[in-house]
């Protein structure tokens, strides 16, 4: 595939995509692409082994001035120097049309409608680098270190924890224990409240029944006084 038109797409790496073994895990390189005119670009990526990479994302569009990085992750193989430099890849894009390129629902670019004419096209080859036995030692050595590392502060925290979880289970007895004495003062409280209730309702009970036998008594003398009354009136109607 040729270039029809100059790419308008600033892309970095411009030419070829490094990436360093060893191949035993998947590695990752970064491929940015900007846009540095004023419409919205399309983009597209294709590469020849498709099986042995995953792009992402791998077809967008960019607005003016915009940047996207793109992720191109190698999956794990056994290195072969032979295969070095066949794999390559394409990134293909168009300056979008608003009016023609979008379909039916008006927000979907639709690569198919677009004239071959009107696409960009840029290569770029993969290279692929084993380490040297220094460089392999050193990042064993990091490697190993950083595991090292990794696991102190492991231990670390989790003696941390642990001393957390201790101090934790200490208060949580110690709130047990206030909340038991607690519930002992509140028992006592009500039980004293009640003690005050009945002696109030004992000691009004006897005042009540002292008036009425008072009222009983003033209301005896008052009738004896009007038997006695009267009793003297008749005796006095007989005498005179």
């Amino acid at each position: 595939m040729s270039s029809k038109i100059e790419q308008i797409l600033f892309i970095e790496p411009p030419h070829e995509l490094k990436f360093k073994g060893p191949f035993t895990e998947p590695v990752q390189t970064i491929m940015s692409l900007k846009n540095p005119c004023e419409k919205k670009v399309a983009f597209k990526i294709k590469t020849t082994a498709p099986k042995r990479y995953c792009v992402r994302p791998n077809c967008g569009e960019l607005g003016p001035k915009e940047k996207a990085e793109i992720s191109v992750i190698l999956q794990p193989f056994d290195y072969d120097a032979n295969e070095r430099n066949k794999h390559k890849f394409l990134v293909q894009t168009v300056v979008i049309d608003p009016v023609t390129d979008y379909g039916e629902d008006g927000k979907t670019f639709q690569w198919r409608d677009v004239d071959e004419g009107r696409i960009m096209d840029s290569k770029l080859k993969c290279s692929f680098e084993m380490p040297t036995v220094e460089q392999l030692l050193e990042s064993k050595n990091i490697h190993d270190d950083t595991t090292a590392v990794l696991e102190t502060n492991t231990e670390t925290e989790l003696q941390k924890a642990t001393t957390e979880v201790k101090e934790l289970r200490e208060e949580e007895t110690i709130l047990r224990q206030e909340n038991i004495k607690l519930k002992e003062e509140l028992l006592q409280l009500q039980y004293e409240l009640k003690n005050q209730q009945s002696q109030k309702r004992s000691v009004g009970g006897s005042q009540h029944l002292d008036m009425q036998n008072r009222n009983a008594n003033i209301t005896f003398m008052v009738g004896l006084a009007i038997v006695v009354a009267l009793l003297g009136i008749i005796a006095g109607k007989y005498v005179f």
